[in-house]
């Protein structure tokens, strides 16, 4: 008898084992493809997506492509684009192609092959680093034309000593030293790591990523980095 319901025990567990695996499965990443593009259907390029964590967020390529790694049926996605926040409900989608018109006017509908395209569709997904994106629209608004003066008004924790007589200013993000001993940011142009920023204009400039963790440039990155993409760049 207690031979009989030891092997039914584990017959009971066999059969739960698919259930516990499906569970397990349920809370992985699972890709969620996207496509943004404006009201005259062109692409929307560097929009910020993220669910719930600002700080970890896709951003849409020149086609207007983005990737997520895991959204619920239930899910709003928040986008951010040329300074305006939108916000989308999932509404059960497994993906998304979405034309948007303002802030409450959008059409948002699923499609299966972005949904049978996987991770293969957009391999650049969330990013998790805690940093700050501003738009070009955004500094413009400051009224300031040297790039970091107007940085300096929008993100609380840069800190902008003045250089000398023809050196660009120095940015301060993280407060702490490198191996090299400075305190001074990473500074990035269009992927080209250079001196400073001296001489860029708001106005020349698309958006502006602040890394507080730039560990993608390794040893470079240990004060955080500036990235800045300008519009010639973009456009490239």
């Amino acid at each position: 008898m207690q031979k009989f319901l030891n092997m039914k025990k584990l017959i009971v567990a066999l059969a739960l084992l698919p259930l516990a695996a499906m569970a397990q499965n349920s809370n992985q990443g699972v890709p969620f493809n996207g496509e943004i593009v404006d009201i005259n259907g062109e692409p929307v390029k560097r929009a910020r997506i993220y669910v719930t964590d600002a700080n970890r967020y896709a951003l849409t390529d020149r086609k207007g492509r983005f990737g997520l790694t895991d959204v619920k049926p239930t899910d709003t996605l928040h986008i951010k684009y040329s300074g305006e926040l939108y916000t989308v409900p999932v509404n059960g989608l497994k993906s998304i192609r979405l034309r948007l018109a303002d802030q409450t006017q959008y059409t948002a509908v699923g499609d299966d092959y972005l949904v049978s395209m996987g991770f293969d569709y957009v391999k650049t997904r969330e990013r998790t680093t805690a940093g700050s994106f501003i738009t070009g629209e955004e500094l413009v608004r400051t009224g300031r034309d040297d790039l970091l003066d107007a940085l300096q008004g929008l993100v609380p924790s840069l800190r902008i000593s003045k250089g000398g007589f023809g050196e660009g200013a120095k940015a301060n993000i993280r407060n702490s030293s490198s191996i090299n001993g400075s305190t001074e940011a990473l500074y990035v142009v269009d992927g080209v790591i250079v001196e400073s920023l001296f001489g860029i204009s708001t106005y020349t400039v698309d958006h502006v990523e602040i890394l507080k963790d730039a560990n993608i440039y390794g040893v470079f990155g240990g004060n955080g980095a500036i990235v800045v993409y300008t519009k010639r760049g973009s456009n490239k």
